[in-house]
């Protein structure tokens, strides 16, 4: 067996101590990033005020800029859309229950849930879905999200105490009085391993408003705890972008420059058709420096007073046959050049990238793509749907779905106690929460480009056993498990009218019942088979 490899005095040699590397441009001062010195922040107070500077101008383009507003809404119209609905999935063979029983006590919390969702709002104004679309606007505009559950009492017609309030995440920020406290950073409170166990949150009086949140004292804040035994206090949400981040990060802040560069420049285009299309005159005079008597007289002058520059409002389309010797000059605009259309298209696409999603849903310009290059780019925009979608459900829709469910099963709402304490020896509620409440989320469908193409690639995926019924129904935004009964209903509807008898008989006509072959048998499958024969 060889041994290790020795230098020139019997000693090991040390392959990695005493040979250098390569230089590497990256990180060399040479060339043309020669001059490139990446800044950092010196401090908390810098890393706060350029947050809150980045929060204030990505609403600002939220608000007032058409591009931003169109990247937003199209991210959080296909990831949260309409809201997130949700379907229970009870592991029953964890819980030693049966199938049925897990889908009766399921089918009576999604009742329960939606029965709350119309009064999830503190205020009762908007419905949880609503929340939902509220919630994720604030995460791509602010960076953030700020809900707190609360409890209120049982009046006006409520079923629950439980209701989520939403706040403005600039709100959270540190008192004060407590910058020197080293486990409070940008209004969080930590342990000592950085798990948030406070937020204060800035309610100043009213007297003290308008007011810098960070002029504000500890008296002036509310410090809410993070927890409450095993349920969130705070929703506090933002997407973890790099280590120890403790604030979120605007989606539009890496394009806020080009959002509003662009936008200045389309503002000064149009602004420059205006005047091109008004067909300004300027009417030079030959021979004198004398303006014309009823120009003088428009403008109630006596007397000019050497050369004065004056203007007259003409309507569009009117010609106007001036005096001898005045001599027309159109005032001619070039603007804008040939190359500004493809420029804004590159700046555009350049948006749509830093966004995640394609240049056709930032612009909803749809005229310069075909079926194969826009599926693929709503194949690649869909895994930022998803994302959030799922990370959105994991840790707020369904930390809610938990909570609404605990209170319906101590209310007994819908018998739902009675069920789940009659079903021993399954663990109860509270020994298997996390059974009990289990839940899937189901979003807004997915949309087609070609519905044939993709009926008939969802058709052989499950012919071919590489998807199951409930995926394909859940990428339509349907619930299969939901669906199921109302076609064995209407099988059974459609097998009496063939045996009906008399005029306007379907079989008679020709009719046959729609079936696929790789649909699941019902119940009365051989009955099914048979109507189909008596079709044929």
């Amino acid at each position: 067996m060889n041994g290790p490899l020795l230098n020139q005095y019997g000693q090991p040699l040390n392959t990695g101590r005493y040979v250098s590397g390569p230089s590497r441009d990256a990180g060399a001062y040479r060339g043309t990033i020669a001059n490139w010195h990446p800044s950092r922040l010196i401090n908390r107070d810098a890393e706060i005020r350029e947050r809150l500077t980045t929060q204030r101008r990505a609403a600002d383009l939220a608000a007032n800029d058409w591009a931003a507003k169109s990247g937003l809404r199209t991210i959080a119209d296909n990831a949260v859309g309409t809201g997130l609905v949700p379907k229970s999935s009870i592991p029953h063979k964890l819980l030693g229950i049966s199938r049925e029983e897990a889908a009766a006590i399921g089918e009576k919390m999604e009742w329960a849930f939606s029965s709350w969702s119309q009064q999830a709002h503190v205020r009762g104004i908007i419905h949880f879905e609503d929340l939902q679309y509220l919630g994720i606007s604030s995460i791509l505009r602010m960076g953030e999200m700020l809900h707190l559950p609360v409890m209120l009492p049982l009046e006006d017609g409520r079923d629950f105490s439980l209701a989520i309030q939403d706040m403005n995440p600039t709100r959270l920020c540190t008192p004060a009085d407590k910058t020197l406290d080293l486990s409070i950073r940008d209004g969080i409170e930590f342990t000592s391993y950085g798990r948030p166990v406070a937020y204060w949150l800035a309610c100043p009086p009213p007297s003290l408003i308008p007011v810098d949140q960070q002029q504000l004292f500890s008296d002036s804040f509310i410090r809410r705890p993070a927890r409450l035994g095993h349920r969130p206090n705070v929703f506090h949400l933002f997407r973890y972008e790099q280590e120890e981040q403790v604030r979120g990060v605007s989606a539009l802040s890496n394009g806020m420059t080009l959002f509003r560069n662009l936008n200045d420049a389309l503002e000064s285009e149009l602004f420059a058709q205006v005047i091109a299309a008004s067909f300004p005159v300027f009417i030079g005079l030959e021979n004198t420096a004398q303006l014309p008597p009823e120009v003088r007289e428009a403008y109630g002058m006596e007397e000019e007073q050497g050369p004065v520059e004056r203007a007259m409002d003409i309507a569009p389309g009117t010609v106007v046959f001036g005096n001898p010797n005045e001599k027309p000059y159109v005032l001619e605009n070039k603007r804008p050049s040939a190359n500004f259309p493809p420029f804004v298209e590159i700046v555009l696409r350049a948006l749509a990238a830093m966004l995640g999603i394609p240049y056709e849903s930032l612009t909803k310009d749809f005229s310069k793509t075909n079926y194969s290059s826009m599926r693929a780019a709503l194949n690649e925009a869909w895994k930022l749907y998803l994302f959030y979608r799922r990370w959105f459900a994991r840790l707020y829709t369904q930390p809610v779905w938990e909570m609404a469910m605990e209170e319906a099963y101590l209310r007994n709402f819908l018998g739902l106690a009675d069920d789940i304490d009659s079903l021993r020896p399954a663990p109860g509620f509270y020994e298997g929460r996390e059974y009990w409440c289990s839940a899937t989320w189901v979003g807004p469908a997915r949309g087609s480009i070609d519905p044939v193409k993709e009926i008939q690639a969802t058709i052989m995926a499950l012919e071919n056993h590489l998807t199951t019924y409930g995926e394909a129904w859940a990428e339509r935004g349907g619930d299969f498990s939901d669906a199921l009964p109302v076609m064995e209903e209407e099988r059974r509807a459609l097998g009496k009218l063939m045996d009906a008898p008399g005029e306007g008989n379907p079989s008679e006509e020709g009719f046959s019942l729609p079936r696929s072959p790789s649909l699941p048998k019902t119940s009365d499958g051989e009955k099914d088979e048979e109507n189909e024969e008596a079709a044929s």
